[in-house]
């Protein structure tokens, strides 16, 4: 077992002002941690690192790594992660039953055990073992930092020390970013239910009166049909206005982003004919801009494409999930790529990190495709119309 040079306090300092920096550098829980797991194993003189975040039921995520040996990182690390690889590994279980609650100088990998019973051949780079470090706030399990280099090396107690103190500081970090999306999140539905009451209020109830004085008209003028017609075409603009004003009021209500994504669609479809698979919801900020696309998607079919059929189908395959919307409609789509329903599209598609196509044809269907995979958003979309 290889030991460790001793440091200077100088140095420890250092090493721990780095990483306090690092830390405050972003609000991205994954981008954090990818950083500072970086820059620890640097300093530190190590050559492998990753860390685990934890969440209910015992689940967990493999949140960053760095310079994972290749039989750690086939097949796009599968072998890390829950439903791929082992899920009962010894740190793991440890830090879950309590038995884990400082630095531990040495736990043997059993993911490097799996990888080498799969394959006897695998290439480990030398490692066998790795140091474990629980990430805790407040008592409560945050994640897993492991760390490891080829022979075992015997960490000095100033280097554990000074790995538990900045493992209490990236669980302070993930924690505080974590509060700090709940908060913007709850600041965004604040303004959505108070647009929503205000749009109620005002624009709403103004369309409602339209309307009526349109019917008004009509019934006083049914001697002067050119009035007549008039009258009856502004009560139906002002009738679909109305409609359209109540869908986006209804989307913008507080509870509804709280709401499954089949539950929001077939709300929204009230009475029409449609097939609807679920499987997997992701986190709240892209499951929103699939309910986003979705309800403007919805929209557009209803609107434009002279059917009353939709299939929404929401699953995974592997590692995708897989969002795909279809309907025979009648075509047209790519011809108006600027308008607002499809920009609004784009934009959305955009800000999750997907890719955006259209592409029309007459009398075949339109598909929306949702892809994710790998820790990244794509979109691969597919319109016809």
């Amino acid at each position: 077992m290889k030991k460790s040079p001793p440091h200077s306090y100088d140095y420890l300092l250092h090493v721990q002002r780095e990483i306090s920096e690092t830390l405050n550098e972003s609000t991205d829980i994954f981008e954090t941690l990818q950083s500072c797991l970086e820059k620890l194993l640097k300093m530190m003189n190590l050559s492998t690192g990753w860390i685990f975040l934890l969440y209910h039921h015992d689940d967990y995520e493999l949140a960053s790594y760095h310079q994972l040996p290749p039989a750690l990182n086939k097949n796009d690390q599968a072998i890390m992660k829950q439903q791929d690889g082992c899920s009962d590994c010894y740190c793991l279980n440890r830090y879950r039953e309590g038995r884990l609650a400082q630095a531990v100088q040495s736990i043997r990998c059993a993911r490097l055990s799996d990888a080498l019973s799969l394959d006897k051949h695998a290439d480990t780079n030398g490692l066998t073992h790795h140091a474990s470090v629980p990430l805790t706030v407040r008592g409560s399990k945050v994640g897993l930092l492991n760390l490891a280099t080829p022979g075992m090396r015997d960490f000095e107690k100033e280097e554990l020390l000074l790995l538990e103190s900045i493992a209490y500081q990236i669980g302070a970090t993930v924690e505080r970013i974590r509060l700090y999306h709940k908060q913007s999140d709850l600041l965004i539905t604040n303004e959505r239910t108070r647009l929503a009451r205000d749009l109620h209020d005002s624009v709403k109830q103004k369309l409602f009166a339209l309307s009526l004085t349109s019917k008004g008209i009509e019934a006083l003028c049914k001697d002067l049909p050119a009035i007549t017609d008039a009258a009856k075409d502004v009560g139906t603009l002002s009738q679909e206005a109305l409609q359209e004003m109540q869908s986006l009021i209804w989307q913008l209500r507080q509870n509804i982003v709280k709401m499954r994504l089949p539950i929001r669609w077939k709300n929204m479809l009230c009475d029409s004919v449609y097939a609807l698979s679920y499987n997997v919801e992701r986190y709240l900020q892209k499951q929103t801009s699939h309910s986003k696309i979705g309800q403007e998607a919805i929209y557009n079919v209803f609107k434009h494409a002279e059917t009353d059929q939709l299939t929404i189908v929401l699953d995974t395959v592997d590692e995708d999930v897989v969002f795909e919307i279809t309907d025979p409609g009648v075509g047209g789509a790519a011809s108006l790529p600027g308008r607002l329903g499809m920009k609004s599209m784009q934009e959305r598609a955009e800000q999750i990190g997907a890719d955006f196509s259209v592409t029309s044809a007459q009398s075949r269907d339109k598909n929306y495709d949702l892809l994710k995979k790998g820790g990244s958003l794509r979109c691969q979309r597919r319109y016809y119309l």
